[in-house]
């Protein structure tokens, strides 16, 4: 899919995950929010971003949380910046405790095809655990809802490897997914990332991970279990039911141009990289000044570019193309990253098909250690 995508950040929660390293904050006051939108129309007039994207997310944060009224003024933002109605794909994500059947209205008339819940988990005791603000009973009412505007395009996010889980746990937990029929399945395996709060809990010995082993045969079987129930694993953790791939998430794997707006927002464009600011107030003041809010900025070597594409492109299903890497950025991937390549395909992790580079069934199960030794090209 070539083109520019738009992601747009919303970065409101009703609450902090505990496992939660996003850009987001826990901020009910209306006045920040209406800041957030009146700075966002102003970002969005300089940020280049083309009439019709090849994709658009909303995502956060909880977009959801935004009161209806200032979810319709989001909306109407967009509109005068994109031709939403022209874009293939646009995704909102939501939270059940705040999603409501007037939200889903109002994003769907909006241009909305595409939905995403935060659902986690069914269980009381699991969601209490993530600090997740809803219940089982949020998360089928959410989806509900979704159906009841006309969604036709849902997707559910899931987690495993949570500590002590046992696979017939996660097994009970992905049949109460399944039987809300959602149309996209993602299952993430629980990661503890630095800066959170349960990294912190892990680190003192706090919090402990999921037994290794107990994480596999939860993988295994869930590919296993997704493709009997019609899913198609296009990506180490995705599924795409009726509603196909998410395209948008797609465009990153392959190391698509893209524009982030919002504080925080990440943006690319041929081997430009750059972040806007992340607290609200310092974002919202550069973009009602008229400034660019950005606050890192790279140009990748073309060798950086060509281990990002592989790193990323591994975790496709169908791997990645190192004849196309070498055409767009000069660089033999094969000849660069030989030493890995080779250990890996030694090791039953990788293997080659024509000229794709892909995860083996075993090598799925390390994808994220594979993939990253392609992160760091050597020399």
């Amino acid at each position: 899919m070539r083109g520019t995508s738009l992601y747009v950040h919303v970065p409101f929660c009703v609450v902090k995950c505990g496992y939660c390293d996003f850009n987001s904050y826990v901020i009910t006051d209306g006045e920040s929010h209406d800041l957030f939108l009146g700075a966002l129309d102003r970002e969005l007039a300089i940020s280049g971003v083309p009439t019709a994207p090849v994709s658009v997310f909303i995502g956060g944060g909880t977009p959801s949380y935004l009161d209806p009224a200032r979810l319709t003024r989001l909306f109407e933002i967009l509109r005068r910046h994109v031709d939403l109605d022209r874009c293939p794909e646009v995704t909102m994500e939501a939270n059940p405790e705040s999603l409501t059947r007037e939200k889903a209205a109002i994003a769907l008339a909006s241009g909305v095809r595409r939905a995403s819940i935060g659902v986690q988990s069914f269980r009381a005791d699991r969601l209490k655990m993530l600090d997740r603000a809803h219940s089982a009973d949020h998360a089928r009412s959410a989806f509900a809802d979704l159906r009841s505007a006309g969604f036709t395009n849902v997707n559910l996010d899931m987690m495993f490897g949570l500590p002590g889980q046992q696979l017939e746990e996660w097994q009970t937990d992905l049949e109460e997914a399944l039987r809300l029929k959602p149309d996209h399945l993602s299952c993430y395996n629980l990661t503890f990332e630095p800066g959170t709060r349960f990294h912190h809990e892990l680190e003192h010995g706090r919090m402990s991970r999921n037994d290794e082993s107990i994480d596999s045969t939860i993988f295994t079987w869930t590919r296993q279990h997704l493709h009997a129930a019609g899913f198609s694993a296009y990506e180490v953790s995705n599924f795409a039911g009726r509603g196909g791939p998410c395209h948008h998430n797609d465009h990153y794997w392959l190391q698509g141009d893209y524009v982030g707006v919002g504080p925080g927002a990440s943006s690319h464009r041929s081997g430009v990289r750059w972040t806007n600011l992340k607290a609200l107030e310092p974002w919202a003041r550069l973009c009602l000044s008229g400034g660019r809010p950005s606050a890192t900025a790279e140009t990748l070597t073309p060798k950086q570019r060509a281990g990002e594409a592989a790193w990323l492109g591994l975790r496709r299903a169908d791997g990645v193309d190192l004849e196309q890497i070498a055409l767009s950025t000069g660089i033999d991937v094969a000849a660069l990253f030989a030493s890995a390549i080779t250990a890996n395909q030694n090791l039953g992790f990788l293997t080659m098909r024509g000229s794709r580079l892909l995860l083996t069934d075993a090598g799925l199960l390390f994808a994220d250690r594979v993939a990253g030794d392609f992160l760091t090209p050597p020399g």
